[in-house]
């Protein structure tokens, strides 16, 4: 599960505070052990972030909601840390992360003096045209805990912040940048 939100700000002062989005993540890693405590991680998948957020000018009130979808490849650096034997540990992890557009759009609920208008559209047609990056680089960093229930099959639950690094508002004229806490849980499978 993903909270993510944007963080946006621009020369003018018709930018919207955005607020966070609750959307869906999914995705599988593989972890490659260095040393006893550290290790690497290659992370791959499918992640939906946006935001949400109103502006009012004069006789105007604009309800937008902003989703874009990725395909995410990670490169994490992994440090273990055992809690009570070999059955159960911890781990902190940091690395880059690239994503690439899967898909963008953005709905918007205008009302004005009384009259509702509803716009559900693509970001890079129609009405409400966004110039978005198709890609975006970020920062990466969390931790977790590991809980196995035999030698090779085990629980994962942990929590990831995604630190976007790149403007995506192709435009110029704003700044546009994700921002995102991905909830997860899994399950570890050891192999060999």
């Amino acid at each position: 599960m993903n909270l993510a939100s944007l963080l946006v700000s621009s020369e003018t002062d018709e930018v919207p505070d955005f607020e966070s989005v609750t959307r869906m993540s999914i995705g599988v890693s593989a972890t490659m052990p260095i040393s006893e405590r550290w290790a690497f991680q290659l992370a791959g998948g499918y992640s939906q972030r946006g935001g949400k957020g109103d502006l009012t000018e004069e006789n105007v009130n604009i309800h937008l909601t902003l989703n874009t979808d990725y395909y995410e490849l990670a490169g994490l650096g992994v440090m273990r840390f055992p809690l009570s034997g070999d059955r159960v540990s911890a781990h902190l992890l940091a690395g880059p992360a690239l994503a690439l557009e899967a898909s963008c759009d953005i709905a918007a609920e205008a009302r004005v003096e009384g009259t509702s208008v509803e716009i559900n559209e693509a970001c890079d047609a129609g009405e409400f045209r966004l110039d978005i990056s198709s890609f975006d680089l970020g920062l990466v960093g969390g931790g977790g805990i590991e809980i196995g229930a035999s030698e090779s099959v085990g629980v994962s639950l942990g929590a990831r912040y995604n630190f976007g690094l790149l403007d995506l508002d192709d435009s110029e004229r704003d700044v546009l940048k994700h921002r995102g806490v991905s909830l997860r849980a899994g399950l570890v499978f050891s192999i060999g």
